[in-house]
């Protein structure tokens, strides 16, 4: 079985403890044996890996890289192993989804996965795309289905769908019955996602290229959870916008309505995502379910 060096396995404990003691009695070494081993990558590759000040203990931008990059190593090292072992295991992996596309896009396309790959083994984590892109870097998933953006040149896509993005209101809000203009909205209460999600960065950025701000509207409740905001408009407590696919069963019958906005018309992509390097298992997992897809 593959391990890293010794004093790399104790810079990544420390690196997830952010605390010597704690990272001393999890490796069952002693502390000033911690610090022995870090300064010597320290003084091994020449740069800090940690910053100490108030107390608080924090990679720098080199330790962040190195921490990065080692877990990748480790994650694709342990995967050719299980490549060559004489008894070839069935392949198991996990990957992630971002809310909308975990409730609402992937139960049916699980249920082909399963269907078309018996053998396989498989574990979805929701999450929203900011987290997401730094599991998939830091080597945690295998691959990730989202509609936030994503850096073009790190990582290998391919598109799943074009998507419509809507605001909706309670059938009891007026809202619904004509076209609005998009600040006659600012007086309702919205309710988004959290930072970080990929939809509410996607209606911020609808926003920003109106040349409106998130805060013109007067009052904005954050909420982590589709099924809460849609009780919530339901209710007439606000409005929201939200794929269409996320609201198709309550635009059928009745509970919620589409608000029609003047000039104000998004329609943004699903991705699958996979690091071009360094992830070989990912690309291939990634390709059933992209040929799943077509």
């Amino acid at each position: 079985m593959f391990v890293l060096d010794y004093r790399y396995e104790t810079f990544l404990a420390l690196a997830e403890e952010m605390n010597y003691t704690r990272t001393a009695k999890k490796l069952h070494i002693t502390q000033p044996a911690v610090t022995q081993h870090i300064q010597y990558l320290q003084n091994e590759l020449n740069v800090d890996l940690f910053h100490y000040e108030n107390r608080q203990l924090t990679l720098t931008k080199k330790g962040k890289q190195l921490q990065k990059d080692l877990l990748l190593l480790r994650k694709e090292i342990i995967q050719i192993q299980k490549k060559l072992a004489p008894i070839e295991e069935a392949p198991s992996f996990i990957f992630g989804a971002t809310l909308t596309i975990g409730e609402y896009v992937m139960p049916e396309l699980i249920e082909r996965y399963v269907f078309a790959f018996p053998a396989h083994t498989l574990a979805m984590l929701v999450d929203n795309t900011a987290a997401l892109i730094d599991y998939l870097e830091h080597g945690k998933i295998d691959f990730a289905f989202i509609e936030g953006e994503f850096n073009q040149h790190v990582f290998g896509f391919h598109k799943i769908s074009d998507e419509s993005f809507i605001a909706v209101c309670a059938e009891t809000n007026p809202l619904w019955k004509k076209e609005q203009e998009i600040n006659e909205l600012f007086s309702h209460q919205l309710m988004i996602r959290e930072v970080g999600s990929g939809s509410r960065l996607i209606l911020e950025t609808a926003l920003k290229n109106k040349s409106i701000h998130l805060d013109s509207f007067d009052k904005i409740m954050m909420i982590g959870n589709i099924s809460t905001i849609k009780q919530l408009v339901k209710k007439d407590l606000g409005i929201t916008f939200l794929y269409r696919s996320a609201v198709e069963e309550e635009l059928l019958n009745g509970t919620l309505k589409e608000i029609k906005i003047k000039d104000f018309m998004i329609e943004h992509p699903f991705h699958l995502v996979y690091l071009k390097t360094a992830n070989i298992k990912g690309m291939e997992i990634a390709q059933n379910f992209i040929q799943l897809l077509s």
